[in-house]
């Protein structure tokens, strides 16, 4: 289990990479439309830092799950509960952002696709040369 867990950090590193650059835009397009202060840079450094957390839980789920369950009805009942579980903290994050007066909740919420993006484009580009 070893390998796979600097399989799960390696992914990590390199989405910490990717998010650093969507950081910069994200904080420019909302700077050029006004929300240039500094809870506009908190939520998005805290949207980003949720969205690490929760690809690492995904890639941790899924060891788990490939490690621990000897079916494979038990590994996806296992991956289902760890979904719920994201799923649920997301939602607390999201609902954190509308209520507390220093955070932006777009600024908190469109980190929150980073990894999406990330993947996709990652993805694209290794069909296009790799």
């Amino acid at each position: 289990m070893r390998d796979e867990s600097e399989i799960v950090i390696s992914e990590l590193r390199r989405q910490a990479k990717g998010m650093l650059p969507l950081m910069l835009i994200t904080y420019g397009v909302f700077a050029l439309l006004g929300y240039w202060q500094w809870q506009t840079a908190l939520s998005i450094l805290l949207g980003s830092a949720y969205a690490l957390f929760n690809f690492y839980q995904i890639g941790q789920s899924a060891l788990r799950a490939a490690a621990f369950y000897r079916t494979p009805e038990r590994a996806q009942r296992g991956m289902v509960r760890g979904y719920l579980t994201r799923y649920v903290l997301t939602a607390v994050v999201i609902v954190v952002s509308f209520k507390l007066p220093w955070l932006n909740p777009a600024a908190v919420i469109v980190p929150l696709f980073y990894t999406k993006i990330i993947l996709l484009i990652l993805n694209t580009c290794r069909k296009g040369g790799n």
